[in-house]
Parts: structure tokens; sequence; C-alpha cells
């Protein structure tokens, strides 16, 4: 059975508030998004963490992408069960253990 992973939560990259304080949330899909999005060298108490999709802009060679959000995911502690690329969406099928 997957842990939830609950943290602070974001919308659209910034703090989510409700009532005047941070709201908690399940951050699972929040977690994948932030490794994806964003490169290496952007966490500077961890500068090796991340994909850095948008450096995979030119790149037309799609397990290359695939196999860095694998590792980068499993760095992270996440038990990734699939990652295939649908009609130019990458589905992941990842979580924590």
């Amino acid at each position: 059975m997957p842990t939830k992973m609950m943290d602070i939560g974001l919308v659209s990259d910034d703090l989510d508030f409700e009532q005047g304080d941070f709201t908690n949330v399940e951050s699972t899909q929040q977690h994948q998004r932030q490794l994806l999005i964003n490169d290496k060298g952007t966490f500077k108490e961890n500068p090796t963490i991340c994909v850095g999709l948008w450096s995979y802009m030119d790149n037309e060679n799609f397990a290359d992408i695939m196999s860095e959000i694998r590792v980068e995911y499993a760095r992270d502690g996440m038990q990734v069960d699939s990652i295939n690329l649908n009609n130019n969406n990458i589905n992941v099928d990842a979580y924590y253990p």
C-alpha cells in the first residue's frame, strides 16, 4: 500500500493558504512535478536531483527522458512501476512505498 506523502500545498508553484495558514496535502504528484520541471542545481541543498525536462526539448530519444525520470524518482524514494509516452504525454506510475 502506498504511503501518503504529506507536505505544504502548492498552487501554480506558489504556496497554498487556507484560513491564513499553509495547507497540508498529499503531495506525491506535487513532488513528481517538481522533480520533472526543475533543473539540476535548482535546489542548492541537493544540487544533483531533478530531471530538467525542458533540457530534453529537442531530444528525440525518449528513452533518455524516461531513464532520467526513473532514476530521479527512485533517488527520491519512489517505487516506479511504469513510464510510457502516449500522444506526447509522459505517463508515470510511481509512488512512495
